[in-house]
């Protein structure tokens, strides 16, 4: 599948799962006035699910909040 769909590979292979991380590590350092929430919204065909031309179908919504240098949680959600 992924061999006829360059879109589904490396860093934009489909994630299977939705998760709440809370336990992250830093490599380097954060400025510590750097504070907010990345948001990324991306496709991300379900498993099994089709169409997965990545205009059409499921996406995850990816979310990092940072505050005082660190990395307080991550989560995906399933867009539908």
């Amino acid at each position: 599948m992924t061999a006829a769909k360059p879109y589904l590979t490396g860093h934009y292979t489909p994630v299977t799962d939705e998760i709440t991380a809370t336990t992250l590590t830093v490599e380097g350092t954060l400025p510590p006035e750097l504070t907010g929430r990345l948001i990324r919204n991306s496709h991300n065909p379900k498993p099994g699910i089709t169409p997965t031309h990545w205009f059409k179908g499921s996406g995850m919504v990816h979310g990092i909040r940072l505050r005082n240098g660190h990395a307080e949680w991550y989560r995906n959600r399933w867009i539908h």
